[in-house]
């Protein structure tokens, strides 16, 4: 999807909505229309410090005087960037660029109509350049796990092993806002073992939701200090199994998510572990989020060629999870090496 597909796309959007302009603040949205910029200073918060102002012929960056150089100079120079003084509201500046038109937004806002159920879809399927951009990013998350799973031992608190996956993530250029890193004993207790610390034991997880210009990965390394008993083999080749039969079977251009989640019920059953599904979710669809859309029974999102996804299917103690695009020619697996 080009620059020009994604102004159509977004265009005959406010027509269909009767908007004359049309502003993009969250991370996703902007970076997805930028290419790949990054509008955030605070992670935490849902809108970046600058937009994206389209207007009915031009499109814009809109943020206060702090931020423009960094925009001008580091993460859009391709898009004139429009300033407001920090201390001031962009309420005026927004009228003068849009002449008091009717405005829709991707956040709920009082600027205008709240779009981000429609805007959304339209950065499902991806375009060349993401698809490449996503290749280096599933490369540099698939490397950053290695290096930092090569550095435990038995001995290794949890806390000591996120710092390691965070600081090879954060060397490759990749934020993280999703990090696990489990030990033996809370491996078993936990799906999703947010680092408390202790020892990790005979075993541990090791699991990043990992991003880069918007694009998110997600992947997950079980790592054995010795030979596992034979119920924990059991459990993790099961899940492995589930994993590749929704990558090679389930994920089909042309089904849905449910038609796919209902898929993932069955191979549960027949990997032997008929009501693994119901204690976490199975992933989804991904992308401009970890993922963008969760696969349910009753999620009818269509899957189409040139979406990623990421499958997680889970049982005590075992996991199994990557990343890929749906290709022409089936899937393409990012975070393998």
């Amino acid at each position: 999807m080009s620059k020009e597909t994604r102004d159509r796309g977004l265009r005959e959007l406010m027509d269909a909505r009767g908007v004359g302009a049309l502003l993009l603040s969250t991370p996703a949205n902007f970076a997805w229309y930028t290419g790949g910029a990054d509008n955030r200073v605070d992670h935490g918060d849902p809108v970046g410090v600058a937009s994206v102002l389209l207007t009915g012929d031009d499109a814009y960056i809109l943020t206060n005087n702090i931020e423009a150089p960094r925009m001008r100079e580091e993460q859009t120079p391709e898009i004139e960037v429009v300033e407001h003084p920090w201390h001031e509201e962009s309420t005026e500046l927004l009228r003068e660029l849009t002449g008091d038109a009717s405005t829709g937004t991707d956040f709920s806002s009082e600027f205008g109509q709240d779009l981000s159920a429609e805007i959304s879809p339209l950065r499902y399927v991806l375009d060349d350049d993401s698809v490449e951009r996503y290749r280096r990013l599933g490369q540099g998350t698939a490397l950053a796990l290695s290096e930092a799973a090569g550095s435990l031992s038995p001995d290794t608190d949890e806390l000591e092993a996120a710092a390691e996956l965070s600081a090879a993530c954060l060397r490759r250029d990749m934020y993280v806002p999703v990090l696990l890193a489990a030990s033996e004993e809370r491996l078993v207790s936990f799906r999703h073992p947010v680092p408390h610390g202790g020892s990790l034991g005979r075993q541990a997880m090791l699991v990043a939701c990992a991003e880069r210009g918007g694009l998110f990965v997600s992947l997950t390394r079980m790592v054995y200090f010795e030979e596992p008993d034979p119920h924990t083999l059991r459990r993790q080749e099961a899940c492995e199994e589930v994993l590749r039969r929704m990558r090679e079977e389930a994920t089909r251009a042309g089904g849905t998510l449910a038609q796919a989640f209902e898929d993932c019920r069955r191979f549960y059953a027949e990997a032997g572990f008929p009501e693994g599904w119901r204690d976490h979710h199975q992933g989804g669809m991904a992308g401009y989020a970890s993922r963008e859309v969760i696969a349910t029974p009753g999620t009818h999102q269509e899957i189409r060629e040139r979406q990623a996804f990421a499958w997680n299917p889970s049982l005590v103690g075992a996991k199994a999870e990557e990343t890929f695009v749906l290709g022409e020619d089936g899937p393409e697996i990012l975070t393998r090496l």
